[in-house]
């Protein structure tokens, strides 16, 4: 393990820092608080009435940004992360915990999608109950879930990953299906044949960044 910090030690390697992958997460644990927020005022609302225009934003954000977070942590961050901790590490233990959490969270959050669209489609919940209760538990548990991950998983990341491992990340990130990067415009990532490639003409990866 490393004490210096992974922006730091991406820096010192010469390697494009941008996106920064536990960076990423972050940045995708804060929309899903600001989701969990949505998904409280959605529920303080029912049975009286439901607020279409955040039911929309929910039903996108739970399809779109939430999956993919999902995905990366569990095709790339984890395996990545057990790898460099010994198999009775307490952070083990707790990505097996956080891995039965996403499996149960993604089927809940997929129920959600389902009712909310079947709600906007009749303009009223046909069970305004059962989906303020689902939606409780939904994000009651997604901010445990944060918060572990956050408390825990980060700052082993941070100690435990190297530079390879970073750069690993970074590229399962440009060659997903929702690569992000500061330096190029979302719509250019998702027109172009290839993230990977875009990287290579890119002006930071030339070392021609001034």
């Amino acid at each position: 393990m490393t004490d210096a910090s992974p922006a730091k030690r991406l820096d010192d390697a010469g390697v494009c820092r941008t996106p920064h992958p536990l960076e990423i997460i972050e940045e995708e644990h804060a929309l899903q608080l600001e989701l969990c927020a949505l998904l409280e005022s959605i529920a303080d609302n029912l049975p009286a009435k439901l607020e279409p225009a955040l039911a929309v934003i929910a039903i996108s954000i739970l399809k779109g940004s939430v999956k993919a977070h999902t995905k990366f942590e569990e095709d790339a961050l984890f395996p990545i992360l057990r790898g460099r901790l010994s198999s009775n590490d307490t952070v083990v233990q707790a990505l097996a915990s956080l891995s039965q959490q996403h499996e149960c969270d993604e089927d809940i959050a997929d129920e959600l999608v389902e009712a909310l669209t079947d709600a906007l489609q009749s303009g009223a919940p046909q069970n305004p109950e059962t989906l303020g209760y689902i939606l409780r538990g939904y994000f009651e548990n997604q901010r445990r879930h944060i918060a572990w991950e956050e408390s825990v998983v980060l700052p082993a990341a941070r100690k435990a990953l190297t530079v390879e491992d970073l750069a690993r990340l970074q590229e399962w990130i440009m060659t997903s299906d929702h690569p992000r990067c500061i330096r190029i415009p979302l719509l250019t990532l998702r027109a172009g044949k290839s993230s990977s490639s875009i990287c290579v003409k890119c002006p930071a990866s030339l070392g021609q960044e001034k």
